[in-house]
């Protein structure tokens, strides 16, 4: 019987939570939360900020390689999904509303998921080389600084890619958002995502230490 090292069960761990929340982030990303007047941001900005702190650990303790490495796999995830889920959109069904409401939950336009897609890797790439470049400079010290810091500019590419590509009024879908949506809600967006991992920075940086000391 193969037994596995703490360190090995932590990082499958990881890594299996940053698989499982790449997809739950698109699926998430269906229902719009509604703040006064604004209406744009969705539930999927729960889920983000803890899918760049997996990013985190695996930068910290794995290196930018295996990190990286394991964003284009959840990249190949996800366009899995999406493709299995459009195939079972496509097949016949025995219940109308059921049927409309898959659809609706789990179907997205060749826009959205191509959009996701590269904001997906862009964003992890960032996030992936601004850690690795501070803990370079830094070493053990300053864990707080790259983690939040990586997030901040890797959420910033990833929410303004996804918007523009997906939303902007080009005149080619009917889900197309003015330009001053396009231009504020990534902001917005990924300040608040940014907010929400500051607050789980000391988890995050747990797991690190604890793989560390292994």
């Amino acid at each position: 019987m193969v037994k596995f090292t703490r360190k090995q069960l932590i990082i499958t761990g990881v890594i299996a939570f940053y698989f499982l929340g790449s997809i739950m982030m698109n699926i998430l990303t269906m229902k719009t939360l509604q703040f006064g007047p604004i209406s744009v941001f969705t539930c999927g900005i729960m889920m983000t900020p803890l899918v760049f702190a997996c990013n985190d650990i695996l930068t910290e303790c794995m290196g930018k390689k295996f990190a990286y490495k394991i964003i284009l796999a959840g990249a190949g995830i996800n366009l899995a999904w999406s493709l299995l889920c459009a195939v079972a959109i496509a097949l016949p069904g025995n219940n109308e509303y059921i049927a409309d409401c898959f659809k609706t939950i789990l179907g997205s336009t060749w826009r959205i998921t191509a959009a996701s897609i590269i904001a997906y890797i862009g964003g992890g790439y960032i996030n992936n080389w601004i850690m690795d470049k501070l803990r370079q400079r830094d070493g053990e010290k300053r864990y707080y600084l790259r983690a939040i810091s990586s997030t901040a500019f890797g959420q910033l590419f990833d929410d303004y890619v996804f918007v523009f590509l997906a939303f902007a009024p080009f005149g080619i879908s009917a889900i197309e958002n003015p330009w001053g949506a396009i231009l504020t809600v990534p902001l917005i967006s990924a300040i608040v995502e940014t907010v929400i991992e500051a607050v789980f920075t000391p988890v995050s940086k747990k797991i690190c230490d604890i793989i560390k000391q292994e």
